[in-house]
């Protein structure tokens, strides 16, 4: 299976020429293949694709994500009232190696039926594998639109941008000037994106003309050590406060009529332009921060695993019947106390009972016995979810001592291609989409990994 030492000069038509270490090698990424004199194989780099029977591809590919993270550029969305736009911005940076996203609450706008009571205002933007925004979905029964404020409009549309949220690191600001004021405190340079003609070309020449950079270096990156870049609302931009406050208003060039680009679309070319003219940003992240991703990501994916197919099942019946017991207890609010306070209507123990209906059978009576039944159901899946994490934890500390090697980009195999469509559009297109690499896969790609975590315990 592996080349015999010396084989090559007793035998070189058989075993080929003699194989040598490659630089990549040498400045430590893995040696996973063998480069050859002479051959295709001397301009290959040396990790390894990603695929199927690889061992530990999953963590070897977070192991790759977290080595590209970077804290040197952060990105604000200051006000953004689109929930589309707001998740692909989200994801755009999680996709480019941002792992920082600071977010700015929109103006208060009165809107029937929605408030901060569906999520804590306490939230600190922590991790709590969405257990408050899966209550502020199913409580407000899809009522939440683009035009809400504080903690709970936060979390509804996070909803929508959820695996990157799990990898990115979010922080929330009530006001622009808490969120200045915490760059400032923080050390960063601020700068606004913005369409008027006072804003700098995003090019090296003309960000150098503006002052950045070294001066007696026209060579030196022009892009700050602590760079947090800022995009408005998707009609007016940024505030007024954000460009005083700012140290440079910058724009893309553009080239056609169109003078404005979607925001999400204007996110990500601008990210991308940053890492074009400071290239070293890509992977700019501390030791120590990169040791807590780690084993945040690793114990997150390896809880999505750890547990049997059995356990697997009962947390995914818990968490269906939680769902259904929300909408019901949604309705019978709904139909006590009318929309608006029926949204705001919270219980977190069975014991704290605000209502006083004296008929068990009336609609307070109903209500309260939902209530029971959502804080059981939660208690359930809570204690579930303890379980599995603790023996995540205990599965990945092998790999927090020793990480492994990363892989040469993310790109997945065909074999993990997947199309994110119902079965319905499947159907409708089977013809048109025959033998494309996205549909010919329909297992899980969740089994392929599994095996590597299932069956392993420990008590919380």
């Amino acid at each position: 299976k592996f080349l015999m030492r010396g084989a090559h000069k007793k035998d070189p038509k058989r075993f080929g020429p003699e194989p040598v270490e490659s630089e990549t090698a040498r400045s430590g990424f893995p040696r996973t293949c063998v480069a050859r004199r002479g051959t295709a194989a001397d301009a290959m780099t040396e990790p390894d694709f990603d695929r199927p029977d690889l061992a530990d591809r999953l963590l070897r590919k977070a192991e790759t994500a977290i080595r590209a993270r970077t804290s040197r550029i952060l990105c604000v969305i200051e006000r953004c009232t689109d929930e589309h736009n707001y998740s692909a911005v989200i994801r755009s940076c999680e996709a480019l190696g941002v792992q920082h996203i600071w977010l700015v609450d929109p103006v208060e706008v009165s809107y029937e039926g929605v408030d901060d009571g569906l999520v804590d205002d306490d939230d600190d933007g922590g991790d709590d594998d969405g257990a408050d925004a899966d209550r502020a979905r199913e409580r407000a029964g899809g009522l939440l639109k683009s035009h809400g404020h504080g903690s709970a409009w936060r979390e509804a549309h996070k909803l929508f941008a959820r695996r990157a949220n799990e990898f990115t690191t979010i922080r929330e600001f009530p006001t622009t000037r808490a969120c200045v004021e915490a760059l400032r405190e923080a050390g960063y340079v601020i700068w606004a994106t913005d369409l008027s003609q006072k804003a700098i070309c995003m090019t090296h020449d003309a960000l150098r003309d503006a002052g950045f950079g070294d001066p007696d270096d026209p060579t030196a990156t022009v892009v700050p050590e602590k760079l947090a870049i800022v995009f408005g609302t998707e009609s007016v931009g940024c505030t007024r406060e954000i460009l005083e406050s700012a140290d440079a208003r910058v724009y893309l060039p553009l080239r056609g009529f169109a003078d404005s680009l979607n925001l999400s679309v204007a996110a990500a070319l601008c990210i991308q332009t940053l890492f074009y003219l400071c290239p070293e940003a890509v992977g700019a992240m501390s030791d120590a921060e990169r040791a807590e991703l780690r084993e945040k990501w690793f114990t997150q994916l390896a809880a999505n695993r750890v547990t049997t197919r059995g356990q697997d099942r009962d947390l995914r019946d818990a968490r269906t019947r939680l769902t259904r017991v929300r909408k019901k207890l949604l309705r019978a609010e709904t139909a006590e106390t009318g929309l608006g306070l029926g949204l705001g209507f919270r219980v977190e123990t069975a014991e704290t009972e605000t209502r006083a209906d004296p008929n068990p059978n009336g609609v307070g009576g109903r209500v309260a016995d939902l209530v029971r039944q959502e804080t059981i159901l939660r208690d359930t899946i809570d204690a579930m979810e303890e379980t599995r994490r603790v023996a995540a934890n205990a599965a990945i500390q092998p790999y927090l001592a020793n990480p492994p090697a990363p892989l040469r980009d993310m790109r997945r195999p065909d074999e993990h291609r997947e199309a994110y469509v119902g079965k319905g559009v499947r159907a409708k297109n089977a013809e048109h989409w025959a033998g494309m690499p996205a549909v010919r896969n329909h297992a899980s790609v969740r089994n392929h990994t599994k095996r590597m975590f299932e069956g392993v315990t420990g008590e919380p």
